[in-house]
């Protein structure tokens, strides 16, 4: 059976972690530090759920296997990307640096908004389901927000734990935020300008109101 190792270049979170440090001017431990909020443990998980430290163990163990020849395997863009994040250093070193980088993230409490900005990819991973909430206003088929929302639910009804609750979910968690940090929701709206605290209290009010209407047991 053919093997496909290269996929530990080219996927997952590190290589999303590997394209930003190519691509954005913001410091790679801003980006370490925000991918630890999108991955990061909740109160209710396992007390062995630890995201950084696996990661780094993997960057450990790829940095001692390297080998140019295997390497010169992974699709062009992905070694562009490592040597483009890695530079000046070689690849291998750049893997060790990102692994201990990865280790100091573990031990740190999550930054808040003021220390390290909400980056645009990671409001769309946290929050994918509110993007562009207009779109459900189209063509003035609908005189506002609220009526536009309350025709999807309806639509989507009975069928609402596949997409009411977790856009609930959602809302609430971004609208918690907006009202904790300022800096959260002014970073929220420049990258989503539909997600104003506005619709978001509208998302969370019809949406529990449906689901105290229609399905409680």
């Amino acid at each position: 059976m053919a093997l496909h190792p290269e996929g530990i270049f080219t996927s997952g979170p590190l290589f999303q972690l590997v394209s930003l440090a190519a691509r954005e001017s913001d410091p790679l431990e801003w980006q370490i530090l925000r991918l630890k909020r999108v991955l990061r443990t909740e109160h209710w998980d396992a007390p062995w759920r630890r995201w950084m430290q696996p990661l780094a163990s993997q960057l450990d163990y790829m940095a001692a296997t390297f080998t140019d020849t295997f390497f010169a395997g992974c699709p062009q863009h992905a070694r562009e990307a490592w040597a483009t994040a890695a530079a000046p250093k070689t690849v291998p070193e750049f893997m060790t640096e990102l692994a201990m980088l990865l280790r100091v993230a573990d031990r740190e409490w999550p930054p808040d908004y003021q220390e390290v900005p909400l980056a645009r990819w990671e409001a769309e991973a946290r929050f994918p389901m509110l993007r562009s909430l207009d779109t459900w206003a189209y063509d003035d088929e609908f005189d506002s927000f609220e009526a536009a929302f309350q025709d999807r639910i309806d639509h989507e009804h009975p069928f609402c734990d596949t997409d009411l609750v977790p856009i609930v979910a959602q809302a609430m968690e971004a609208l918690a935020l907006c009202t904790a940090s300022e800096y959260f929701s002014k970073a929220l709206q420049a990258h989503n300008a539909t997600a104003t605290p506005a619709a978001l209290k509208v998302i969370v009010e019809l949406g529990h109101a449906h689901m105290r209407s229609h399905h409680r047991a």
